[in-house]
């Protein structure tokens, strides 16, 4: 069943999810992931329909919107589970891959091929890139070239610097230039741009903080201020209120508090969604790894919208709203 669902798919999605499937070092089916994710999806979404049924909830719109909204969420979950996990291998290939190169040349200087000093250079705590340099030069050894073998980490590990460095460390093998010289100025280059991106991250930690503390402390409080507004309102224009038994007037509120609060909800989620993506660009240079982000934000800016609304204000405003 997992398997039909996922041959639905056009091939294009399963082409795009086999590539990534391959990039997060996962040995799993397109097709079995992608039926995975529906059949999933699909059992959660039933289970909020119903859900919503035993509590009694009449409302069309919202029996109909919130199981396609969850739905449509648990898909997104997966693929950008999945996609982390490809941004993870890509983060710690990145990190020790300078640790690699230096090695290597290293090696290469103290007499040793340019195939046995990168298996040499291999250490069990670069993760996945030592996995795939066990891999490749092992292939190597065999029938296939290390040139030709090079190429595949890069099919199964999506980093730019990885991809330039295997490109030159196989035109330097081809040509017989210094290939060891060649591995220290990559190395260093890579070291270079890495110190570059951390002071360009510190350089911008102001813009977060500014967009963490307007999506987190002022729309709440803005938004809360609205809701006292409107029960503010509604209170005076009761008929038994004394406001209006004095003046002889009935001010009514034109839309309930009920409807402020739903929008309110709704306005929070989609900020903090826009605004974790935002600083993603910001720190990282790509909007879905911002995501990781989306927890920490929608949790802070709810519930200090919640403390707000029930305490901050409710305090400040006790005798109005009495």
């Amino acid at each position: 069943m997992i398997y039909s669902i996922g041959e639905m798919a056009p091939h294009s999605v399963k082409r795009h999810i086999e590539e990534m499937l391959r990039h997060a070092g996962l040995r799993m089916d397109a097709r079995a992931w992608i039926g995975s994710a529906v059949i999933t999806s699909l059992v959660l979404s039933l289970l909020t329909y119903l859900a919503l049924v035993v509590a009694s909830v009449t409302d069309p719109f919202i029996t109909h919107l919130v199981p396609f909204l969850m739905f449509f969420s648990i898909v997104s979950l997966f693929y950008i589970i999945l996609y982390f996990q490809i941004e993870g291998r890509r983060e710690l290939v990145e990190r020790v891959l300078p640790d690699l190169l230096q090695i290597t040349a290293s090696n290469i200087k103290a007499g040793v091929s340019p195939v046995i000093a990168l298996r040499m250079a291999s250490r069990p705590e670069f993760g996945p890139l030592h996995e795939e340099i066990r891999y490749v030069t092992a292939k190597s050894l065999g029938t296939e070239s290390i040139t030709e073998a090079l190429k595949e980490i890069s099919k199964r590990i999506r980093s730019s610097a990885l991809e330039r460095t295997i490109s030159l460390f196989a035109t330097s093998l081809r040509s017989g230039g210094s290939v060891s010289q060649i591995l220290e100025s990559s190395a260093e280059d890579i070291r270079e741009n890495q110190e570059m991106r951390r002071e360009l991250i510190s350089g911008t930690n102001m813009y977060v903080v500014f967009i963490l503390f307007t999506v987190i402390v002022g729309m709440p409080i803005l938004l809360a201020v609205s809701m006292q507004f409107i029960e503010m309102t509604a209170k005076l224009s009761a008929p038994n209120s004394l406001l209006a038994t004095q003046i002889g007037i009935s001010m009514s509120a034109p839309i309930s508090a009920q409807f402020i609060f739903n929008m309110s909800v709704l306005i929070l989620v989609v900020t903090s969604l826009i605004s974790s993506m935002l600083i993603g660009v910001i720190h990282h240079g790509r909007e879905l790894v911002g995501l990781r982000y989306l927890p920490m934000i929608l949790i802070g800016s709810l519930v200090f919208f919640y403390v707000a609304k029930n305490y901050i204000l409710t305090f400040l405003l006790g005798g109005f709203v009495a």
